[in-house]
């Protein structure tokens, strides 16, 4: 949070780094190649061609969505996700006819594929602890987006994608909401042969083995997403669809009845603890688990067990650093946090992941103090409740009473990482979208999305960094503001 000399407070998160880009989306970007296309979008591989940085693109078709103000409301919802396990939305164009998307790319295939390719090369499904692996990033996303009050509505093995082709890739989830909005035919009648009356969402042609019977019903909740999960489970460990049927009439049939069993051949190896949970999962939603509920499971905790040792990598010192930092350069930082690639920061998501005690995608005062206690008790570093309160406070930059992702990112990121050079340059560049070699107020301003802050809220943001007093900040000013010590003068 931005305290002005005034008084006024000007909260910020990384949603003020989804910019809505200026100009047309190709004087911008560079279309390497068609990544997939489907009945309403294409999904490109772009470059930036200021940075140089490569991304995927969605690119919608306008007039294939029937509902283009929900449609927007969705994207919204997307730039507010911050979770290592949903994917990164960076930058959103539109023009007459489309709306780009452009979001980090994943290289290692979807959750589908990786099924696919252990038939062919094992003829297996997952092992359980790989399941488990997998399954468990599924889920910790889904708390986190149930937790803000955020439904998936299309969740399905195409749309878990690996990051990368490493093996134990870490998988973001797609597509939020955005799928329920597409161009859609009225199965459910037909289908069911029942009348359940108005829809809230329709069946998406081709993939009805995900649904959920009160989708079905079209009254449902977020319980929905967590049928949805079973499926997967089911399917990642059997190499089968847990509700089959010769048309998509007899799989929602199945689905209605609830008719799914663990046959001998393919189940007969699989724990009974797996198959509690799926059981859970495919009852009734009144008693159908909650994420927290599945993430608590015994077979969840003992498949995959949550990793230990991270916290004794925290810097009390650093963060204490951080917390006397100015404004701006805490601005700065989150935005660099917004852009970084998982490998850059691989060792403070495992922090993150550790200190979220209760799995819900944010760290609470409560598990702060608690692992900040234990740094302290191995540092033997003397800091009292009210410095943790107070640091607790300078990393929780949106006001939430709660620390997102990006922003324990932002808060952990060490100097001599970010003082890099080509770091400090994209940055630079990534802020300056008119290209003059200064960043403007207007460009900060735009960033915040704050019509209505003052000139001099605004000059005493930028006070630190503009040495000159001109009102801009050049890339001198920018690395001198960014760094304590000036390393290489330009």
């Amino acid at each position: 949070m931005i305290k002005m000399s005034s008084g006024y407070q000007i909260p910020f998160s990384k949603k003020n780094f989804i910019l809505q880009g200026s100009g047309k989306f190709l004087d911008n970007y560079i279309k390497l190649k068609e990544l997939g296309k489907g009945s309403f979008a294409k999904v490109y591989q772009v470059q930036n061609i200021n940075t140089k940085e490569i991304y995927a693109c969605k690119e919608l078709i306008k007039s294939k969505i029937e509902d283009l103000e929900k449609f927007r409301d969705e994207i919204n919802i997307m730039s507010k996700c911050d979770h290592p396990n949903i994917i990164k939305l960076c930058e959103v164009y539109e023009d007459s006819r489309y709306i780009e998307l452009v979001m980090e790319q994943c290289l290692g295939g979807s959750l589908l594929d990786h099924l696919l390719q252990n038939f062919e090369e094992k003829d297996a499904a997952f092992s359980e602890k790989e399941a488990a692996n997998i399954f468990k990033q599924i889920i910790r996303a889904l708390s986190y987006c149930h937790n803000q009050g955020i439904c998936h509505r299309d969740l399905k093995m195409e749309n878990v994608l690996f990051l990368t082709k490493e093996e134990n890739s870490p998988i973001k989830i797609i597509d939020f909401g955005l799928s329920a909005y597409k161009k859609k035919k009225k199965l459910v009648q037909y289908i069911t042969g029942k009348n359940y009356g108005p829809l809230n969402m329709e069946l998406s042609v081709g993939s009805p083995h995900y649904v959920s019977p009160e989708v079905l019903k079209g009254k449902y909740n977020q319980k929905c997403d967590i049928w949805s999960a079973g499926v997967i489970l089911y399917a990642m460990l059997s190499g089968c669809f847990p509700f089959e049927g010769e048309t998509d009439k007899d799989i929602c049939k199945a689905i209605m009845e609830k008719d799914y069993i663990f046959s001998f051949f393919e189940w007969r190896d699989i724990s009974d603890n797996a198959k509690d949970l799926i059981n859970h999962m495919f009852c009734d939603e009144e008693q159908r688990y909650s994420a927290e509920e599945v993430l608590k499971h015994p077979w969840l905790v003992e498949m995959s067990p949550n990793s230990k040792g991270a916290i004794s990598k925290i810097s009390i010192k650093h963060l204490q650093k951080y917390k006397n930092s100015s404004n701006l350069k805490k601005f700065i930082l989150t935005y660099m946090a917004s852009r970084l690639k998982e490998k850059e920061i691989k060792d403070l998501k495992s922090m993150f992941l550790e200190i979220d005690a209760n799995k819900d995608g944010t760290i609470s005062m409560d598990e702060f103090k608690k692992c900040l206690i234990e740094a302290n008790i191995q540092s033997k570093i003397d800091i009292s409740e009210k410095e943790i309160e107070d640091i607790f406070k300078s990393i929780d930059t949106n006001n939430s009473k709660r620390i997102e992702y990006t922003e324990f990112i932002s808060a952990m990121l060490d100097e001599s990482f970010y003082c890099q050079e080509e770091k400090l340059m994209e940055i630079f560049r990534m802020l300056d979208k008119d290209n003059s070699g200064k960043i403007s107020k207007t460009e900060i301003k735009n960033v915040l999305n704050k019509e209505k802050i003052r000139e001099e809220d605004l000059n005493y943001f930028i006070k630190k960094f503009d040495l000159d007093n001109d009102g801009t900040i050049d890339y001198y000013e920018f690395v001198n503001g960014m760094s304590d010590i000036i390393k290489e003068q330009k």
